[in-house]
């Protein structure tokens, strides 16, 4: 169990390759590590299969990574990260855009994932280019 607030300070020290308001809280190794796909060339993916939102991402330790632009579902940019809950609540980082959202709803079964793409679509429409 957790809040918004430890989700968003978790993904901030991962955008700021394990650093959180001046101080090293993981090391740039293990940080990397999180970030970096870890699947194989020969491990096919699906986990598209149990949460659609997260089709064609790779995995680092723990985490989502896009890989290649054009190919996954959601608005975002090559090494954004992040992870879904089973419940609803999801949290991603674009570092690219030094953006990092949380959104936590308790929304089971299929309609976490239209709210995921809504929220997704939303954040970047809000953007300026």
């Amino acid at each position: 169990m957790s809040s918004a607030e430890d989700y968003l300070r978790f993904a901030l020290a991962l955008m700021n390759e394990g650093e959180l308001g001046g101080r090293r809280v993981l090391s740039p190794v293990f940080t990397r590590a999180m970030l970096t796909d870890q699947l194989g060339p020969g491990v096919r993916n699906l986990i598209g299969n149990a949460d659609p939102t997260r089709a064609d991402y790779g995995f680092g330790l723990g985490l989502a990574v896009r890989t290649r632009p054009g190919v996954v579902r959601l608005l975002g940019s090559v090494g954004d990260f992040s992870w879904p809950g089973a419940s609803g609540t999801n949290w991603w980082v674009d570092p690219g855009r030094k953006l990092a959202v949380v959104f936590m709803a308790h929304t089971p079964g299929a309609a976490r994932w239209r709210y995921r793409y809504l929220i997704n679509s939303l954040v970047y429409q809000a953007l300026e280019r």
